[in-house]
């Protein structure tokens, strides 16, 4: 009986001894993996700075080529149609178009996530800052990611729900077709006047 006590004793000192063991592991390991979540926080200023120092950064061009030809038709159209009008590009949707706000309502916000990140490749603004027109080019750079469809059917879908005139360009598109497409983009909103204003037919 005493024997099997003091081996009993014996068992139950080494389980407790493995335990407070395992139980070390796993709280150094807890604060391993703790540590490693703070220095990789990316909302954290402090880390964000210290990723910026750490990486080899340069200056490139925002727009591809192909794009930068669009973007030369584009202005070259409001210079003479538009001036008042402004041209900017690779803009979040989430700048231009809101949900209804309503913090009980979870489907405005899935909806905002839905497309806020999306960006667009050139948006128009009038003189009062309003966005007129969004241009989408579908040149070599477009389906990089394999699910440009996908992405450009949101796009399509918001900026429809909006009442924002898309103008959707094709790879090696000429001024006189860029022109025309934003031209017949317009005079969906614009019935009876045309883009233009009465000069459709000239490019």
């Amino acid at each position: 009986m005493v024997l099997a006590l003091a081996l009993w004793a014996f068992w139950r000192g080494r389980r407790a001894a493995s335990l407070a063991r395992e139980l070390k592991a796993l709280r150094a390991d807890e604060a391993r993996r703790r540590q490693f979540a703070e220095e990789n926080d990316l909302s954290s200023a402090d880390n964000q700075l210290r990723f910026i120092a750490a990486a080899n950064l340069r200056a490139v061009r925002p727009v591809n080529k192909e794009a930068q030809r669009v973007l030369g038709s584009l202005d070259a159209w409001i210079a003479k149609y538009r001036p008042d009008w402004r041209v900017s590009f690779e803009v979040a949707m989430g700048a231009f178009v809101r949900t209804a706000y309503d913090p009980r309502d979870w489907r405005q916000r899935a909806a905002f996530r839905s497309y806020n990140s999306k960006r667009v490749d050139f948006l128009v603004v009038d003189g009062a800052g309003e966005p007129r027109l969004v241009v989408e080019y579908h040149g070599t750079g477009h389906d990089l990611s394999g699910d440009a469809a996908e992405r450009m059917l949101v796009k399509r879908t918001v900026l429809e729900r909006v009442g924002i005139p898309l103008a959707e360009v094709p790879a090696k598109a000429g001024r006189a077709a860029t022109w025309a497409l934003i031209d017949a983009a317009l005079s969906d909103v614009e019935p009876g006047r045309g883009a233009r204003s009465g000069h459709a037919g000239r490019v």
